[in-house]
């Protein structure tokens, strides 16, 4: 009996891999389709500023940020700087934007909710990215 846990072990934990927080990690393919063309709408955990790009089919992107981290005093300068993404072979969406101040550099696994919505790495307040074409 340990033996049939032992090599179920594997195939669960695999599943978990996928399934992450009632939602579904997207395959390389799916996420290529997803990102590709797409106009994304980011909130920065860090900063809480709102981002938006166009992923080009070349991997470039011009973003631009309403900079409430390096904004004014009252957060309301805006920000554009160019950036490129790109798909892991891990099969993460990656980002690097080069911004005036400082470089942003992050890569995470896109999650598919139940209702449709996208998130970085899990689904859960403070992680959604959008994706529109």
């Amino acid at each position: 009996m340990r033996k049939i846990i032992w090599l179920l072990l594997p195939a669960v934990a695999s599943f978990a891999a996928v399934a992450d927080e009632a939602g579904t990690r997207l395959s390389g393919e799916e996420l290529k389709a997803l990102v590709t063309g797409a106009t994304v709408t980011h909130v920065s955990r860090s900063s809480g500023s709102l981002r938006r790009w166009k992923n080009e089919p070349d991997g470039n992107f011009m973003a631009t940020s309403d900079n409430k981290k390096f904004g004014s005093a009252m957060g309301t300068q805006s920000g554009t700087s160019p950036g490129t993404w790109s798909i892991s072979d891990e099969g993460k969406f990656c980002v690097r934007i080069d911004w005036k101040r400082v470089e942003e550099k992050w890569c995470a696994y896109i999650v598919r909710a139940a209702d449709g919505g996208y998130y970085l790495n899990s689904v859960e307040p403070g992680r959604e990215i959008e994706f529109s074409k």
